[in-house]
């Protein structure tokens, strides 16, 4: 988690987004130790009771006070700081268009971070859902073709990279 804020550096004042956030436990953990303003949460599969146990759980694991406000699902994304993609990249159908909606909800110089599984050697198939998983210059090729500038990897563990993009 750590690591991750040391990757993300988001300030207090921030509004964040999390795409394919599942019932955002990343999100809440992270937004935990390291508030935010804002962050919206988009995975049409969860409902507010999801995300509420997530935070009700983490707050009374840690003893933390929740800060950070929470919008799940929203019409728009509009005028983010930082938008998260956690283990999701290779599930996007569209990945082009959401590339798209991606960018144009970034704030000017907003950035964006990719944590996914990776080939590395030869093209691998994600355990969970089955999926292709791309190579990391796939990703980078893919963001850059779209206008999003590279800014750096760094290695997660030994199957997962984090990828930072800015616009």
């Amino acid at each position: 988690m750590k690591e991750f804020y040391e990757f993300g550096l988001w300030q207090k004042e921030d509004h964040l987004a999390s795409i394919g956030c599942g019932h955002g436990w990343w999100e809440v953990s992270l937004c935990l130790h390291y508030p935010a303003h804002h962050i919206a949460l988009v995975d049409p599969l969860v409902n507010e009771e999801d995300i509420q146990e997530s935070i009700d759980y983490f707050t009374e694991k840690t003893g933390l006070p929740w800060k950070t406000e929470v919008e799940l699902n929203p019409e728009n994304l509009q005028k983010k700081d930082q938008i998260w993609v956690f283990n999701a990249w290779h599930e996007f159908e569209d990945r082009p268009s959401m590339l798209s909606k991606i960018k144009s909800s970034l704030n000017e110089n907003g950035i964006v971070i990719i944590e996914e599984e990776i080939s590395k050697t030869e093209r691998l198939q994600h355990e969970g859902c089955g999926k292709d998983l791309f190579f990391e210059q796939e990703i980078i090729d893919e963001f850059e073709q779209s206008g999003l500038q590279y800014v750096e990897t760094k290695t997660k563990d030994e199957v997962a990279i984090y990828l930072k993009f800015r616009k």
